[in-house]
């Protein structure tokens, strides 16, 4: 073989090794640069500044303004925006990352702190993180009131928190319209209210379902608790939340009934299911409702007098299948479950948690029932 055929078979060769050299980097550099998916951003925007200062003293502007972070943005800025005392003409306006407010010059009281809160009202631009309870705190004089309230929600079945307004009032007030203070609750069901004046305030958490930034008692879940006044170092109170509602359930058709208990009647033992209730001690007249999916259905009532202890309920023989127990404490003695009332300062008569649970043919079943949440 000649000398150049072979130089020429070298060349081909390291051609084919170098362009397969730098096919690997290139897919090696493909794999490297592929976009990765990172955890969804949780947290909300964090101030950088504010102007006036939280707590300024000896200050009677008409302007505020906050700078977050990151930009900016809010579903529901005009509604949520409440003063005390009250500034008239008070508009908002965002811009990128700031919030700016105005409102019409005007003589302030003296002497006296200023608040304006926008509850949960701003959050970032991409996934809307609420910063919780927004405000900007100033005094007219040389001294900021430094008292504080706080409570924490208990509902009556499982809430979002979030969802919640928390509404300060003047103790005594029949009729709820708007709030002298107002924030929101953490996601444990935690609020609370600092800067405050020596005043006792009702307390009023309810969810806002049309969006209309105020209260619709007849339609919307509320919970109350009154005479809280502020403190140095206020102990926090529960607060419930009346956010469930009791139908009794109607009674099957008579066709139905006799249906069901002419198979009992004519069933198998082996193919029916033995159920037992236990059924805690009750502090107060409790009625309950035991619903078999079929449309069967037994009532209940329990009475303190007749239950110092636990006791146990033999219904004998039943059809198999799904079962559900609810119902409510009776705590005025009139037969029906009474909703809370603003305006009568009652709560809620306390609703059973629903129990859902399984009888099986052939099986001898203990079921407890729970009376607390």
């Amino acid at each position: 073989m000649s000398e150049k055929p072979l130089l020429i078979a070298i060349f081909e060769t390291m051609r084919y090794h170098l362009f397969f050299f730098i096919a690997l980097i290139l897919e090696g550099c493909a794999v490297q640069s592929r976009p990765q998916g990172g955890p969804r951003d949780e947290k909300p925007p964090a101030i950088v500044a504010q102007s006036p200062v939280m707590g300024k003293l000896n200050w009677s502007g008409n302007t505020a303004e906050v700078t977050f972070d990151e930009y900016i943005q809010s579903k529901n800025l005009r509604t949520a925006i409440t003063t005390t005392p009250v500034l008239e003409g008070i508009e908002a306006e965002i811009k990128g990352k700031r919030l700016s407010l105005k409102w019409e010059p005007q003589e302030l009281l003296s002497n006296t702190t200023y608040r304006i809160s926008l509850g949960d009202a701003i959050g970032d631009l991409n996934e809307n993180n609420a910063y919780p309870n927004l405000q900007f705190v100033w005094s007219t004089g040389p001294y900021i009131d430094s008292l504080s309230l706080q409570g924490t929600i208990v509902p009556s079945k499982k809430t979002p928190f979030d969802k919640l307004n928390v509404w300060l009032v003047p103790a005594g007030t029949d009729t709820v319209s708007t709030p002298v203070f107002s924030g929101t609750p953490d996601k444990e069901g935690n609020f609370s209210f600092a800067y405050m004046p020596a005043r006792t305030f009702d307390v009023l958490v309810f969810e806002d379902v049309n969006f209309n930034g105020s209260w619709d008692w007849e339609t919307e879940p509320f919970g109350m608790s009154k005479n809280h006044p502020t403190g140095m170092d206020s102990t926090p109170f529960t607060m419930p939340f009346f956010n469930s509602t009791f139908t009794t359930p109607e009674s099957p058709k008579e066709g139905i009934i006799d249906s069901i208990a002419a198979l009992l009647d004519t069933a198998k033992a082996e193919s029916l299911g033995h159920l037992v209730l236990v059924v805690p001690p009750v502090d107060s007249v409790t009625y309950g409702w035991l619903m078999h999916e079929s449309g069967y259905e037994k009532s209940f009532v329990f009475r303190p007098e007749r239950q110092a202890d636990t006791i146990y309920v033999n219904l004998g023989n039943l059809l198999p299948g799904k079962y559900t127990f609810k119902g409510f404490v009776d705590e005025n003695l009139d037969s029906n479950w009474t909703p809370a009332s603003w305006f009568n300062n009652l709560p809620g008569e306390f609703i059973l948690p629903e129990q859902t649970f399984e009888l099986k043919g052939n099986w001898d079943l203990e079921q407890p029932l729970n009376f607390k949440l």
